[in-house]
């Protein structure tokens, strides 16, 4: 009787470690898949936190060239019209050059200001320039120049863009990555 038993319950026990390791080798992708699926149901319809902080700090992969907009999320069109690395006759005096057109097609005065600029190696050259306040319906246009270590490009540059509505200044921010800076020299 003992032997009989013995495989009976060696039959039942790997049928049940069978069906729990199918179980779990099927289960536990679903799960996850689940689990992925409403954590991107839930962003999408509650919101996925702070999203003025995420914008602000911002990176586009593709980079920013001359004829697009720095700042596509705000009404304003502020186009790059102009990017350059100025090389000095010995090659070892850099400057990189920038020119910004700005539209303000909104109802309030609207403000571009240009700030640091990174370059490739790393290095930050700090700048300040700004458009002023730009009145509803008219057009401005910043330019400036920032000096760069020898051999350097650049790689991003600040912006930021100020809406002056009657409730207050609003404020946006991003890292605009560059691409395709030419030398002229």
């Amino acid at each position: 009787m003992s032997d009989a038993d013995d495989s009976s319950d060696d039959g039942v026990s790997r049928r049940w470690l069978i069906r729990i390791l199918v179980g779990l080798g099927i289960g536990l992708p679903i799960l996850i898949e689940g689990a992925t699926f409403l954590g991107l149901v839930g962003d999408r319809l509650f919101g996925g936190g702070d999203e003025e902080t995420a914008t602000a700090t911002q990176t586009p992969t593709p980079g920013v060239g001359v004829g697009d907009e720095l700042l596509p999320e705000t009404p304003p069109s502020d186009t790059l019209t102009d990017a350059v690395v100025n090389v000095g006759s010995g090659g070892d005096e850099r400057s990189f050059q920038v020119t910004v057109s700005v539209e303000n097609t909104t109802d309030a005065p609207y403000e571009l200001r240009l700030g640091t600029v990174t370059t490739r190696a790393g290095d930050s050259v700090e700048g300040n320039a700004s458009t002023g306040q730009i009145q509803p319906g008219e057009t401005g246009e910043v330019t400036n120049a920032w000096p760069l270590p020898p051999d350097e490009t650049p790689e991003t540059l600040a912006v930021t863009g100020v809406a002056y509505p009657e409730s207050g200044a609003e404020v946006t921010e991003r890292t605009v990555r560059l691409r395709n800076v030419p030398l002229r020299g």
